[in-house]
């Protein structure tokens, strides 16, 4: 039994509860999807609810954990994504009406990247139309209505990555990935009261992500955490082959999270002259 305040649990309680058997991948995403159409809906954070796709990818997430295979802590957690990254036929609409029914025949590389990773694609989340291309000074700036803040349904859920912080604040999955160009996973993160990274440009490939600003857009996750915001990006980054703006991070992301040592401030002695 998932009682309904277990819907803000970080990814690594998730992650132990699905090793200890003590729930399974397929009704953790039944539990999502459910939020995601009654919740998710009333908030205007969803475009598409993917469940046909949440389903099977559950069920081979649970074939594999009970066989013994393990994909890393992302194996069996739901997630959402902003509506800009390429779904295999199912619609990518960008937040646009007259893109409703555009269809990809090939998943962005973040989403084959989680894939692999054994998350499980539970939502196809709102945003700005065109990711804000055309501005979003008024907050219904899209076809499926204003986004609605994740604690007050009379507030602003920010933009454009709206549907990806709603869907944290308001418990709708453990975990979203957004885009940003400028403030796009920031402003929604701080609006909803979650985690949003934005990562260092050519971190994470674009490939199949709608391009605002090929020179400043970056792809990140929304999460309860930083820790989760970590765990995530490790799944996501590194080249493909495809964004040539991408480079090797190495073992970057594997770096100790340790404070370091206490320094001690530098002072600049004298004046400048002109």
């Amino acid at each position: 039994m998932i009682a309904a305040g277990d819907a803000f649990l970080p990814i690594d309680e998730w992650g132990r509860r699905l090793r200890a058997g003590e729930v399974t991948s397929l009704a953790l995403t039944e539990f999502f999807l459910a939020r995601l159409k009654s919740i998710g809906i009333a908030h205007n954070a969803v475009v598409t609810v993917t469940e046909d796709r949440a389903r099977e990818e559950a069920r081979l997430a649970d074939d594999e954990l009970q066989r013994g295979t393990d994909r890393g802590p992302l194996h069996g957690i739901p997630y959402g994504a902003k509506d800009l990254f390429a779904t295999r036929d199912i619609p990518t609409t960008w937040g646009a009406a007259p893109f409703r029914e555009q269809v990809f025949p090939e998943d962005a590389t973040v989403i084959q990247r989680l894939r692999s990773a054994g998350a499980v694609l539970t939502a196809k989340l709102a945003m700005i139309e065109l990711a804000g291309g055309f501005g979003y000074r008024q907050a219904n700036a899209s076809f499926t209505g204003p986004a609605l803040n994740a604690w007050d349904l009379s507030r602003w859920g920010g933009g454009s990555s709206s549907g990806s912080g709603i869907a944290l604040g308001a418990g709708l999955v453990p975990f979203a990935i957004g885009s940003e160009t400028s403030g796009s996973i920031l402003n929604p993160a701080g609006a909803n009261g979650v985690t949003g990274f934005r990562p260092t440009y050519g971190l994470v490939p674009r490939t199949g992500a709608m391009a605002l600003s090929w020179t400043l857009d970056k792809v990140g996750p929304l999460c309860r955490t930083a820790h989760d915001c970590r765990t995530v990006l490790r799944a996501m980054a590194g080249p493909d082959g495809e964004d040539f703006t991408t480079f090797d991070v190495g073992s970057t992301l594997d770096a100790p999270t340790a404070l370091p040592a206490p320094c001690r401030m530098a002072r600049l002695a004298g004046c400048l002259r002109t």
